[in-house]
């Protein structure tokens, strides 16, 4: 695609899902096989400094109650304001966006690794994607997710199952993915038919940067 903006000398690749998918251990899996793996929520929340002109604009649209007294993004009062109305959530994903990539694609830039992964729910649609070749998506049985999320949150299972709710359904991901990985395993990523999943498609990747590079 014309709009593409695709490094010389990297490929890189999506990693995404809904929550409580098992995105993060996939993620260390493919970090394991040598793969550089960008956290699109670390690059959200680094954009979002004290000080920071993200901060800023968001401040301008939003207002000052989204910040607290020591000038950091109070994140709740924000989510509190966007996720009830979908035009505030379009603007707050219209100023984010642009931050959010130019910072990941720095990140994978300067990565050592010529083979580089980005990990985020929210990738699909988003600028993010013009960095990346393909797109692996992580999936997992509602009722699995549904545990993780308690176990990692701290949730009543209302809220877990809110939660999901709120997201894309897994065909959403499913239909615009190149690759999907099924993480039902409850082991923290110890199960080795996850591993054989992820080191099948890591090989198909990874023939394809070579094949690239040649």
């Amino acid at each position: 695609m014309a709009d593409r903006e695709h490094m010389k000398g990297k490929y890189i690749f999506a990693i995404t899902g809904g929550s409580g998918a098992g995105k993060s251990t996939v993620s260390d899996i493919f970090r394991r096989l040598g793969v550089y793996v960008a956290d699109a929520d670390k690059a959200a929340r680094a954009v979002t400094e004290k000080g920071s002109r993200c901060l800023a604009e968001l401040k301008e649209s939003f207002g000052d109650g989204i910040i607290r007294c020591d000038g950091t993004l109070d994140r709740a009062a924000l989510a509190g304001i966007v996720f009830s109305d979908a035009e505030k959530l379009k603007r707050l994903n219209e100023i984010t966006h642009k931050y959010i990539f130019e910072y990941l694609k720095k990140e994978t830039e300067e990565a050592p690794e010529s083979i580089c992964a980005i990990d985020g729910a929210v990738i699909i649609g988003s600028p993010v994607m013009k960095l990346c070749r393909c797109v692996v998506t992580v999936t997992a049985d509602r009722e699995v997710r549904i545990r993780r999320i308690m176990k990692r949150d701290g949730l009543t299972r209302e809220l877990a199952e809110k939660r999901i709710g709120a997201q894309e359904d897994e065909n959403f991901y499913i239909d615009r993915s190149d690759h999907i990985i099924e993480n039902n395993s409850d082991d923290g990523g110890d199960d080795r038919g996850l591993e054989v999943q992820i080191e099948f498609i890591y090989n198909k990747i990874k023939a394809a940067a070579e094949a690239e590079s040649a």
